[in-house]
């Protein structure tokens, strides 16, 4: 049975509220709030709503800042007003600020509240399923990306799903709203995409832990801003490339990018918590233990927001054994055949063949892409079997 559309009325006329729920309950379901803030905490703890409804005369706060609020916290939702005033300027402020559906003027007859109800309706599911269409584009477009890049032998492409993990157990620590952790996540995982456009030289070098020469190293610095102009022409990942360009940025202002002045909570937030992820992940793959990392950290001055420094040290010490298992993995260690590699593993050994060649460097996350290229190089070489691997999903 096709669940009923979900209507919000909110009036500070209990009969009003009364009389258009009992006029609506058969084709809708319908929750009523006494008020703008009565409707906002419904929104909050029983949305989302296909519709709401909202009267322009309420106390406190009035029909048009209530579907302001709805706009801008809630874009998708149908808005429609109602007035028993056919005031022009009110027309327009509420088609400018609430940005509504409908404008409807009391009385209103019932085929007339019902079709414009039905019509609201229509336009959120156009909106949603419209939406639902270009995420779920994105994200295929993203999985590609991701897959080619892991697909790559350099040790800056190595996508590991701990650090997936821990960018999202942030976020979540963090209160990053839902529908927005995965930003944080992509910002991680694209961290090092600027990467692509720094000579293979150079990268060998850094990656071998060799120092780099001056000219090397500003080269080398610049490819935060080379990730933020490659991810800007990706719609929707407008965060996420700035998360990427301000990846090096200490909270006090200094770093890349050095001719931006920003500091403090000025800097995007997702580049604040970017530089957190990636400064703790690269201190547990140089060997640091979790405590010593994160009293390192700590005694950083200047480097880290305070409260997103204080959310990591929650995040990590309330779940020790996950990342301990991060840099050891002793527990999740299992031994696997080509033909039972899943995505989302980890190679916790170079891959070789049975004369000791490396095939794939150890610490990359078992993609499709790649368990596709693992399975090639088996049919015209040997792998040295059973491959040792990370299994985060078990684990």
């Amino acid at each position: 049975m096709t669940e009923k559309p979900k209507v919000l009325l909110v009036d500070d006329e209990e009969n009003v509220l009364f009389a258009l729920k009992r006029q609506l309950r058969n084709r809708f379901q319908v929750l009523t709030a006494d008020g703008g803030k009565a409707g906002i905490q419904a929104i909050e703890t029983a949305g989302p709503f296909d519709v709401v409804v909202a009267d322009y005369r309420m106390p406190g706060m009035d029909g048009i800042e209530f579907l302001a609020y709805c706009h801008k916290n809630h874009p998708d939702t149908s808005r429609i007003m109602l007035t028993g005033h056919a005031d022009m300027q009110v027309s327009i402020d509420a088609v400018n600020e609430g940005k509504i559906f409908r404008f409807l003027t009391k009385p209103c007859p019932p085929e007339i509240f019902i079709k414009s109800l039905e019509g609201a309706i229509e336009q959120y599911r156009l909106v949603t399923a419209e939406r639902e269409l270009l995420d779920k584009t994105l994200k295929g477009s993203i999985k590609v990306l991701v897959d080619i890049l892991s697909l790559s032998n350099s040790k800056t492409f190595q996508l590991s799903g701990s650090i997936r993990k821990l960018a999202r157990e942030l976020a979540q620590t963090l209160a990053v709203p839902h529908d927005r952790i995965w930003e944080v996540e992509l910002a991680a995982l694209f961290s090092q995409i600027g990467c692509v456009t720094i000579p293979a030289h150079i990268m060998q070098k850094k990656e071998q832990g060799l120092p780099l020469d001056n000219i090397e190293k500003a080269l080398f610095d610049e490819h935060p801003l080379a990730g933020r102009r490659l991810l800007t022409h990706i719609p929707r990942l407008e965060n996420v490339a700035e998360a990427v360009a301000f990846q090096q940025k200490r909270f006090d202002g200094q770093g890349v990018p050095t001719l931006d002045l920003r500091s403090g909570p000025t800097i995007p937030l997702l580049g604040r918590i970017l530089k957190v992820i990636l400064d703790f992940d690269e201190l547990l793959r140089a060997g640091k233990g979790l405590n010593s990392a994160l009293d390192l950290m700590r005694s950083r001055s200047g480097w880290y927001d305070p409260a997103i420094l204080k959310a990591l040290v929650t995040t990590v010490l309330g779940n020790q054994e996950g990342y301990s298992q991060y840099t050891e993995g002793d527990s999740l260690l299992i031994d696997v055949m080509v033909d039972d590699l899943m995505p989302g593993m980890i190679l916790a050994e170079e891959l070789v063949d049975i004369h000791g060649r490396m095939l794939i460097p150890k610490g990359f996350e078992v993609t499709d892409a790649l368990k596709m290229r693992i399975r090639n190089f088996a049919r015209f070489q040997k792998i040295k079997e059973p491959i040792k691997v990370l299994d985060f999903l078990r684990g």
